[in-house]
């Protein structure tokens, strides 16, 4: 089992001078021995699911223009990428690749024209693709869009189960839930009323994965369906252990892509094999620091399916 853990001080500062000793990691509450430990050392596989529905259009010249931050602070030198779009349909638009501007002339080139957002069916051809990236590639699945799904065959909660097994840890940045609960009632879909115009306070801060979206990503994996609306991204990043950035300017898009590369380029990894056999249904991995005012961030656990 992987986990990734990401530690910051009281400033919100990430904490780089940690060892080995001072983490401590639980499986069902059975403290676990550290087969592996490193600080982001190995390269990383990132899938960048971008949203090209209509209904993003205003920021459209922002992510196309997002390709050299994304190249350069989350693949870095030794990462590799794939970008996926998804609107009313779901396509590779560049295959796995170390090529910097192979990346940034697939982001360049998204067009923003149908309504719809497949949003789930997106993040599972995500973790079709992560899965086939062998060790010692870290899987990213790096989300930028609304968090709204409209017409996908895919399931959250399969898609997050999914992740957790295959050690993928999701990231995501797009307008804050708050925008497209504006925008769209609470059963409405794109194009059944105009959009209101969105007030906001800028800028917009960072949504943590606090214990309320964690709460309800445990009961998603457990028994949930698709019935989690205008909040699916911030309950999945929560569930593996990402963060997610509410971001609607150009500068706090930008901003946002840079601090999940600095995150992922700082985090700690840790491995175990769980001492003992994992029941079926969601087992909890529990990480703990001996050092005190730190403040750390890591996945809650992982699903087994009753049939293996």
């Amino acid at each position: 089992m992987i986990v990734p853990v990401t530690v910051t001080d009281k400033k919100g500062e990430l904490v780089l001078d940690l060892s080995q000793t001072d983490f401590h990691v639980f499986d069902n509450g059975v403290e676990q021995k550290i087969d592996r430990f490193d600080l982001a050392g190995d390269p990383l596989a990132v899938a960048l699911v971008i949203e090209t529905s209509s209904q993003i259009q205003a920021v459209a010249p922002t992510i196309r223009g997002m390709g050299t931050i994304f190249t350069e602070t989350v693949m870095a030198l030794s990462g590799e990428a794939t970008v996926i779009t998804y609107d009313s349909a779901v396509e590779v638009r560049q295959p796995f690749t170390q090529d910097h501007d192979a990346i940034e002339k697939a982001i360049a080139g998204v067009e923003f024209q149908s309504p719809e957002k497949k949003l789930y069916d997106g993040m599972a051809k995500a973790v079709e693709l992560l899965k086939t990236q062998p060790p010692p590639y870290r899987r990213i699945m790096l989300v930028v869009g609304e968090s709204q799904d409209y017409g996908s065959q895919a399931r959250l909660r399969q898609i997050v189960r999914d992740a957790q097994l295959a050690d993928i840890t999701i990231y995501a940045v797009g307008p804050s839930s708050t925008g497209a609960d504006l925008r769209y009632g609470r059963d409405e879909k794109p194009g059944e009323r105009q959009p209101l115009p969105l007030r906001l306070p800028k800028p917009l801060p960072p949504v943590s994965t606090d214990s309320d979206y964690l709460a309800v990503a445990i009961w998603l994996l457990s028994r949930g369906t698709n019935e989690i609306r205008n909040h699916q991204l911030e309950v999945a990043v929560a569930s593996t252990g990402g963060i997610h950035y509410r971001a609607l300017h150009d500068e706090t898009i930008r901003t946002a892509i840079d601090r999940i590369g600095g995150e992922l380029h700082a985090q700690y990894v840790l491995s175990y094999v769980p001492s003992t056999d994992p029941p079926p249904g969601f087992n909890e991995i529990k990480v703990t620091l001996s050092r005190p005012n730190v403040k750390l961030r890591a996945r809650p656990g992982y699903y087994v399916s009753s049939v293996r």
